[in-house]
């Protein structure tokens, strides 16, 4: 049960770290006006939006409080459980 808790902890933790580097390379890098019409980021964004909206009471930095609470909490389930 642990391992599976895990995994997809990794997977959301995945996710976010994709949909910040995505963005960063179609903003910053590459100029694109509005990211959201590309499919790949698409697919990022909307898997990974719920856990923006839970941490929208922080005024900068969520990504990396998102990363850190989900370490977090795979630290526990692998010690725990």
């Amino acid at each position: 049960m642990k391992e599976i808790i895990n995994y997809t902890l990794a997977f959301f933790m995945w996710l976010v770290i994709g949909r910040a580097i995505l963005n960063f390379l179609l903003i910053t890098i590459f100029a694109v006006p509005d990211p959201t019409k590309n499919p790949v980021y698409v697919l990022f964004y909307r898997s990974t939006q719920w856990l923006y909206r839970i941490f929208g009471f922080l005024p900068c930095c969520k990504t990396l409080f998102i990363v850190l609470f989900i370490l977090i909490l795979r630290l526990f389930a692998v010690k725990y459980l």
